[in-house]
C-alpha cells in the first residue's frame, strides 16, 4: 500500500514538473506576460519545497492523537494569495478590492491552520469561522471579480471563468476533506487523507497553469495581442 511519504515526495515531483513548464514559458514568451508566469511558477515552486519537507518527515507537529503538517498549511498560506493575485491581474480588478480578496483568502486560511493545532470542540468554531470567510471569499470572486472580467472581452472573460470555476470548485472539496479527515471527525485514514490533499493539490496550482497556458494562447491567437493584457483600471 501506498504510505505518506511516497505520497508527499509524488507531490513534490508534480509540483516541480509544472515550475519547470512555467519557468519555461517565462523564458520563451513575451515580456508582458513575464508576471502571469512567474505567479504560476512560484505557486508550484513553493508547493514543491512544502511537499519535499513533508516528505523528509519535517513540519510533522503531533496534536493530541494525530498529525498536522505545518508545510502544508504554510503553502496554502502563501500560494493561495498568489492565484488570486493571477486572477485579480487577469480580470482587472484595482488594487484595493484585490487587497479585500487576499484579506479575505487570509482569514480563511489562518483559521484553518489555527483550527488545525487546536484539540476539542474549539477547533470546530474556528473552522466555521474560516467557512464563513470563504463563503464571502466565493462571493467576491463570483460577483465583483466576475463583473470586471467580463468587461475585458468575451476571450479573456472566457478564461477567468473557466479558472474561477476550477479554484471554486476544488477549493470548496478542501473544507470537506479537513471535516471528514483527521482534524475533523477522523472518518478517513492518515493515507486517504494525504492522497485526497495531493491529488486537489496539483489540480488547484499545476492543473490551473496549464489551462491559464494553453487558453492563454489561444486567446492571444484570436484577439491579436498578448493576453492576459495589463490593467489599466485604476486601483
Amino acid at each position: 500500500m501506498i504510505d505518506t511519504t511516497t505520497l508527499f515526495w509524488f507531490g513534490a515531483l508534480g509540483m516541480g514538473a509544472g515550475t519547470a513548464a512555467f519557468v519555461r514559458g517565462s523564458l520563451s514568451g513575451d515580456t508582458s506576460d513575464s508576471r502571469y508566469y512567474a505567479i504560476l511558477a512560484a505557486v508550484s515552486l513553493i508547493a514543491a519545497i512544502a511537499y519535499a519537507l513533508m516528505a523528509l518527515g519535517i513540519g510533522w507537529l503531533p496534536v493530541g492523537d494525530r498529525i498536522v503538517f505545518v508545510p502544508r498549511y504554510v503553502d496554502w498560506i502563501l500560494t493561495t494569495p498568489l492565484l488570486l493575485a493571477f486572477l485579480g491581474l487577469l480580470s482587472g480588478i484595482g488594487r484595493r478590492e484585490l487587497g479585500l480578496v487576499v484579506v479575505v483568502n487570509t482569514v480563511v486560511m489562518g483559521g484553518g491552520l489555527a483550527a488545525a493545532l487546536l484539540s476539542g470542540a474549539a477547533r470546530f468554531w474556528l473552522f466555521g469561522l474560516a467557512a464563513a470567510a470563504y463563503v464571502a471569499l466565493v462571493y467576491l470572486l463570483l460577483g465583483p471579480m466576475s463583473e470586471q472580467a467580463s468587461e475585458r472581452g468575451p476571450a479573456v472573460g472566457s478564461l477567468f471563468g473557466s479558472l474561477r470555476n476550477l479554484t471554486v470548485v476544488l477549493w470548496s472539496v478542501y473544507p470537506i476533506v479537513w471535516l471528514l479527515g483527521p482534524p475533523g471527525f477522523d472518518l478517513l485514514t492518515l493515507t486517504v487523507d494525504v492522497m485526497l490533499v495531493t491529488y486537489l493539490d496539483l489540480l488547484t496550482k499545476v492543473g490551473f497553469g496549464l489551462i491559464a497556458l494553453n487558453a492563454g494562447a489561444t486567446i492571444e491567437t484570436e484577439l491579436g495581442a498578448s493576453v492576459p493584457a495589463e490593467s489599466s483600471r485604476p486601483s
